[in-house]
């Protein structure tokens, strides 16, 4: 239990170095992200609210390998750990396990309420609803929206207000963009992605998510192109909308609920207009920085820790 104590301590550290070295990353670079192909940009946003973890496990692993292989936590060299099989509750070690653990159970809890209350509220407003077609319902009031939610049991929900404004052919748009949500499980990825998040500073956690809200509005868009409805067309419609949101807007910002609105409506439009020009990412580049944030975070555990306890007592 002490050697599991201490990796909890190295995990928190590991976690800390990682989210620090990615938030600069994004800070300076996030921009940049708009002019990423589609499916290149999903994985790397993925990948960067999933650093903090998948580092802080590797160097657990790699320290208790060599544990478990070696006596090297024993000598001043290269990537150890003082006394791993002491661990004193007194100490920092604990408190930063403590601090960790306490954030993690607050977002799960509070994710996980967040989920329990949308599927009542979805529940509710499917029962209010009328069944247009499979997985269409109109929400029989005067406002403007049209959105897609639900975890399991994917809906999407369109007012009466909005229904009488568009024209059938912007229907159809409008229903083809929601069903790509429906498709690509986008309500739950959103909810997954914004538990990932919640660990960063607030500026780069909106920043983060304002890039994955983009990309999934972009692959919808992107969906109801391939459908073979014109470009022009599909961007008058989203226009449109979004001047129909403007005036009165009753969707509250939520991890759960992708609509067809004004969000991210600039990108999206040069989007559909062609006139972004979207490149892969250098994959090298990618796992090159992967690679040396590893060697960074092994380095770096020693000068933390000594760092640490010239404040406080171990």
């Amino acid at each position: 239990m002490t050697i599991f104590f201490n990796l909890l301590a190295i995990f928190t550290i590991a976690f800390a170095i990682t989210n620090l070295v990615v938030s600069i990353g994004v800070s300076l670079l996030g921009q940049k992200l708009t002019s990423v192909q589609l499916k290149p940009r999903k994985a790397l946003l993925w990948f960067c609210v999933s650093m903090p973890w998948i580092m802080s496990i590797l160097v657990c692993l790699y320290l208790l390998d060599i544990y478990v292989y070696s006596s090297i936590f024993e000598t001043k060299q290269y990537a150890h750990w003082h006394h791993i099989s002491d661990f004193n509750w007194f100490s920092w070690h604990a408190v930063t396990i403590i601090l960790l653990l306490s954030y993690m159970m607050f977002v799960l809890t509070s994710k996980t309420r967040q989920l329990w209350l949308h599927r009542q509220e979805v529940s509710l407003l499917t029962c209010l609803s009328k069944n247009l077609s499979r997985g269409v319902y109109e929400v029989e009031i005067p406002k403007f929206a049209a959105f897609t939610s639900g975890i399991r049991s994917k809906k999407c929900f369109i007012t009466t207000g909005l229904l009488n404004e568009v024209t059938p052919e912007e229907l159809d748009v409008i229903l083809k963009h929601e069903r790509a949500h429906v498709v690509n499980n986008d309500p739950l990825k959103k909810w997954l992605f914004s538990i990932l998040v919640s660990f960063y500073f607030a500026p780069v956690a909106r920043l983060l998510t304002l890039q994955m809200v983009l990309a999934m509005e972009q692959d919808a868009d992107n969906a109801v192109l391939e459908e073979g409805i014109d470009r022009i067309f599909v961007a008058s419609t989203l226009i449109k909308v979004a001047k129909l949101n403007a005036q009165e807007d009753i969707l509250k910002s939520s991890a759960l609920v992708v609509n067809f609105g004004a969000d991210v409506l600039e990108q999206r439009i040069y989007f559909l207009l062609g006139r972004l020009q979207l490149s892969p990412i250098n994959k090298t580049v990618a796992f090159s920085f992967a690679i040396a944030l590893f060697f960074l975070c092994m380095t770096s555990l020693d000068g933390v820790h000594h760092l640490i306890e010239t404040v406080f007592s171990h």
